[in-house]
């Protein structure tokens, strides 16, 4: 047999005795532990109370709503929208400026008065009804000058007197009634416009259409004034001229004598 050394009979006879001791040891565990065991159970730790449930938040207003889920304009949509006004102020200086004399001017306004008060018996034409025909020369040859016209339209039947004769000689008129004078109630630009309009654009008169735009010019400039009133009991054919001649247009024998 081979003997065991000394050194290893050593360290088990060491191993031996340590493991003689533990019972001692263990055994003093349980009586710690149930000394413990019977030490009332230690508070419950205190419970952590549930967090609230979070609020919930107010609805946006429509108009938010309606701002946040609205669609983006493009960027090229932007860019055309900056440059539009240049564009527009390109164009509008392009265009050209319509003539005065078709919107504006004794002519235009002259048309307005006519339709207003003068249509319902002289016919919106002139093709005539209560009172006589404006065209095909009639009113030309009964009043041969505009001075004559505006003095009868100022005056009327009542200013020039029933049974008296009326316009030129040669056409043998004579007052029956029915014509009112318009002075009290158009102004001398209104009343001249109307008269004027039934000459050039009704008896297709060139003078008197000319004469026209020789007014516009003036009163534009300054050098004609046509505000107020005609006078019915005053009015004279010489009044009107001295008011026509201020236009500086034609000259004294076709103001006078068409």
């Amino acid at each position: 047999m081979t003997e065991i050394p000394e050194h290893l009979l050593k360290r088990s006879r060491e191993a031996r005795g340590s493991t003689a001791d533990e019972p001692t040891e263990k055994a003093a565990d349980p009586a710690s532990t149930a000394g413990s065991a019977s030490v009332p159970a230690a508070a419950e730790a205190p419970s952590v109370p549930e967090p609230a449930e979070p609020t919930p938040s107010a609805p946006a207003a429509p108009y938010n709503a309606a701002a946040t889920g609205r669609k983006k304009i493009p960027w090229w949509a932007a860019s055309t929208l900056i440059l539009l006004p240049i564009w527009a102020i390109t164009y509008v200086g392009t265009l050209e400026r319509p003539p005065e004399s078709g919107s504006a001017g004794l002519l235009a306004d002259g048309a307005h008065v006519y339709e207003a008060s003068c249509a319902a018996c002289h016919g919106a034409g002139g093709e005539g009804g209560a009172g006589p025909a404006m065209t095909e020369g009639e009113m030309l040859a009964t009043f041969p000058t505009p001075a004559e016209h505006i003095v009868w339209v100022v005056s009327g039947s009542t200013g020039v007197g029933l049974g008296n004769p009326y316009g030129d000689e040669a056409t043998g008129r004579v007052v029956a009634g029915g014509m009112p004078g318009f002075g009290a109630a158009l102004t001398t630009e209104e009343l001249i416009g109307v008269v004027l309009y039934e000459r050039a654009h009704l008896s297709h008169s060139e003078f008197d259409e000319s004469l026209a735009e020789a007014m516009d010019e003036a009163i534009h400039s300054g050098d004609m004034d046509l505000e107020g009133h005609l006078d019915p009991e005053t009015v004279t054919v010489d009044e009107v001229l001295n008011l026509l001649r201020s236009a500086s247009f034609g000259t004294d024998d076709q103001l006078a004598t068409g």
